[in-house]
């Protein structure tokens, strides 16, 4: 897809996954090692492959090279300074993405930071753990990464951007934002007027009702939902029918109204008892059951069930086999497409290369660039905007691919949401409410995740709003799709039906498996599909059954790959005129944030697993107490110096001269120093202070103090924006700033139907007499 493309590489370990997804996506990405070449490992395995390397040992070298390029990735990684301006100025078709922890500019823009310490500052480390133990990061860094993503997707808005206005520009990423988003909907909690979401292991807390969601089985445990309304409700009677059948569970447990249990809860119809009393019924009966036997059933009866997967039963998963995801690299295998291309198929990576192995043919490539004439834009279009005119019908649901879809609608392109009444996106009446009055108009997450779209309420049971989505297809550019595979095709909207009516549609159909293979059908969220991907196994503590990360994890990680697929489509039809379907799984896409692990586990035999807060390099690494109830502190001590002066600090002098290797032998012994020592410190106060003094730490921020955070604020993180029911209500923005484009939502997620006039007469094309006999026929909600 962006074989025309040249990527110059000059970050380090932590951001090699950016320059990764491009190479994926078919861009030339050159690696710029120091001479001797960057430290080999399982992450130069992994995330390194497919590019080409160069030794440089100038900014010279860098500058050259630059001069060739169509975006460079910089990361401060550099054994020398890069001015990125100057590159802009020889190159005016160059975009420049600097990541950074915090961003360029702000109050904390100069702070240390690594993985714990950016989540602790981001909402998800508060919320995720057990709650009588300090909360808990997940065990392989993840933090970087979502930097990376984010910096892929930005560098394909700059280049859809170029490919409009002819010229480059600057791309300033906070990964502390781009973390922040795997927080949702907790992160928006407090200036909703809702009681901060408080961690538990294994389930999730409503008031004085824990939702336990993990259970141990025969061979490990396995993820059972329990919840309810019109379409999780049936899923819940339908496995305690094969729980009664089987002697678990009594006839009166099995015939409760389980669509309506919640508001019965509410109303004191029914009690906590009873949920009690069911999940103590659903422990022991997966005590009696494998994981592979939950699963068939799972799969059979549509079943809200999954097993928590070690990183072993990722690599054997059957579903990942047949889809034939691994690539095969030197006998090792490593995850491979990150979405099956109809058109343009992903090629294998190859290995990662030696240091300075293409350094020759490079330089005798010379400007192998082929910049593209400016794309025309209608006279009304915004040139501040980079995806102005883009046009997309979007008929997703609940959370991974409407966030997607989010990130399109703020960088100016019109999306039309599609949803109908008779099933109700989940994010209408789940994840919170503001001022916990349940109205569907009412939801944060709603709120947050459709901002700046256009929604259409349609009756898609019947034959007449059908239509209408052919009609949203053959005026969009791009749909989007979230439905259970085959639904679309089933009612004659797959994208062979659609490519009739628009023969350059680029379409994508997003779920948690793929459109094929043998879990196809699966029926889960975001948490399962975390769960089925490896996170929930390697989050939590050895001595304790798996915490898993806060709430659905892989939604919020999941739509950075489906951004960079689909612009990557766009920008290969913008050059070719040909559409295409990309089938993405939300696991497959997941499973590429674990490929380090991945590749250590076939070499070695070790597996990663849950280790609390433990580091590898580091120590003393971990959350630990400070005055107050529930408040943390996250600290993480990088080498030697940062020990001194810790140690300084806590007047422990004695103790300063302990190099790693003897920390680490001492580990639990300076684990109960620091935590004495924070635990007569105000959080936010001994975050200042070892700040001050070069220490990497962080106050844990929860919903509330990430509203206050003055970086988040200075980086309009949350933006108040204007809505019909709520008058005003919050949305979290993008992590990254263009230098050349307009930064920020308009308006928060609609009301219902809130635009079906607009899109059927202004869009579409309709008169009164279309628009009436929709009405007629009840197609129009």
């Amino acid at each position: 897809m962006l074989g025309p493309y040249r990527v110059l590489d000059l970050t380090d370990e932590r951001c090699w996954f950016a320059g990764n997804l491009l190479a994926q996506l078919g861009a030339d990405v050159v690696l710029a090692e120091p001479p001797g070449g960057w430290p080999r490992g399982y992450s130069h395995d992994a995330y390194n492959r497919g590019k080409r390397s160069v030794t440089v040992a100038s900014a010279a070298d860098v500058a050259a090279l630059a001069a060739t390029a169509d975006i460079v990735l910089h990361n401060d990684g550099t054994l020398f300074e890069i001015d990125l301006a100057a590159m802009r100025e020889s190159n005016d078709q160059l975009i420049t993405v600097h990541i950074t922890p915090w961003g360029e500019t702000g109050p904390k823009a100069d702070w240390q930071a690594d993985d714990l310490v950016l989540f602790a500052s981001s909402g998800q480390l508060a919320v995720t753990g057990d709650s009588d133990r300090p909360p808990v990061r997940i065990s392989i860094p993840q933090a970087w990464l979502h930097g990376c993503a984010q910096a892929a997707v930005a560098a394909l808005v700059a280049l859809e951007h170029r490919a409009r206005m002819g010229r480059g520009q600057h791309i300033d990423l906070s990964t502390q934002q781009a973390v922040c988003e795997t927080a949702l909907s907790a992160i928006l909690y407090a200036p909703a007027g809702l009681a901060e979401v408080q961690r538990e292991a294994g389930g999730v807390r409503f008031g004085d009702l824990m939702l336990r969601t993990i259970y141990p089985c025969k061979d490990g445990y396995i993820i059972v939902t329990v919840a309810f309304g019109p379409m999780i409700g049936p899923m819940v009677r339908r496995f305690l029918t094969w729980m009664h059948a089987e002697g678990f569970c009594d006839d009166d447990t099995l015939n409760k109204d389980w669509v309506n249990f919640a508001l019965q809860l509410q109303t004191g119809e029914e009690s906590i008892d009873v949920i009690e009393g069911l999940m103590d019924d659903i422990a022991r009966f997966c005590l009696t059951k494998t994981k592979a036997e939950m699963i068939e059933r799972g799969l059979q009866d549509s079943l809200l069930i999954c097993p928590v997967n070690t990183l072993q039963d990722v690599l054997d998963s059957p579903q990942l086999a047949d889809r034939n995801f691994w690539d095969d690299v030197d006998g090792a295998r490593m995850p491979g497409r990150l979405v099956l291309a109809g058109a343009t198929p992903l090629h294998i990576l190859g290995p990662a290369p030696d240091a300075g192995q293409h350094t020759a043919e490079v330089i005798a490539a010379g400007d192998a660039r082929l910049a593209s004439a400016p794309q025309p834009l209608s006279a009304d279009a915004r040139t501040d905007k980079p995806l102005a005119g883009l046009k997309v019908a979007d008929l997703s649901w609940v959370a991974a691919a409407p966030l997607a879809t989010k990130i399109l609608a703020h960088w100016g392109a019109t999306v039309v949401r599609v949803e109908t009444q008779n099933r109700p996106c989940l994010l209408r009446g789940a994840l919170g409410h503001r001022d916990d009055v349940p109205d569907q108009e009412n939801a944060i997450a709603w709120h947050s995740t459709n901002a700046n779209k256009m929604t259409i309420s349609l009756n898609l049971s019947k034959p007449e709003a059908r239509d209408v989505v052919r009609d949203l297809a053959a005026w969009a550019d791009v749909v989007v799709e979230s439905f259970t595979p085959g639904t679309m095709a089933a009612w004659g909207l797959g994208y062979d039906d659609l490519r009739d009516v628009n023969p350059e549609l680029v379409m994508v159909s997003s779920c948690v498996m793929g459109q094929t293979g043998p879990f196809r059908q699966f029926a889960g969220f975001g948490n399962m599909a975390a769960s089925i991907a490896g996170f929930f196994d390697i989050t939590g503590w050895a001595d304790r059954g798996p915490a898993g990360p806060y709430l659905a994890y892989t939604d919020y990680c999941s739509p950075r790959f489906t951004v960079c697929a689909l612009l990557a489509a766009l920008d290969h039809r913008r050059r070719t005129g040909e559409g295409q379907h990309l089938d993405f799984s939300q696991m497959e896409a997941a499973v590429h944030l674990l490929a380090p692990a991945i590749a250590e586990l076939q070499d070695t035999g070790d597996m990663r697993s849950r280790r609390g807060n433990d580091d590898d390099q580091m120590v003393p690494h971990g959350a630990y107490p400070t005055a107050g109830d529930d408040e943390w502190i996250a600290i993480s001590v990088e080498d030697d110096e940062q020990w001194r002066s810790l140690a300084t600090e806590m007047r422990q002098e004695d103790l300063a001269v302990l190099d790693t290797a003897a920390r680490r032998e001492r580990r639990v012994e300076l684990d109960e120093i620091v935590a004495a020592f924070t635990s007569r410190q105000n959080g936010p106060g001994l975050m200042y202070r070892l700040q001050a003094h070069g220490i990497a730490a962080h106050h844990v921020q929860n919903s509330g103090a990430c509203f206050n955070d003055p970086q988040l604020a200075h980086r309009q993180h949350f933006q108040w924006m204007p809505h019909d029911f709520a008058r005003s209500t919050v949305v979290d923005g993008v992590p990254y700033t263009l230098s050349a484009a307009h930064n920020g939502f308009e308006w928060a997620g609609p009301l219902y139907g809130e635009h079906t006039m607009e899109v059927l007469e202004n869009l579409l094309g309709y008169d009164a007499e279309r628009v009436a006999e929709l009405a007629i026929a009840e197609a129009l909600e």
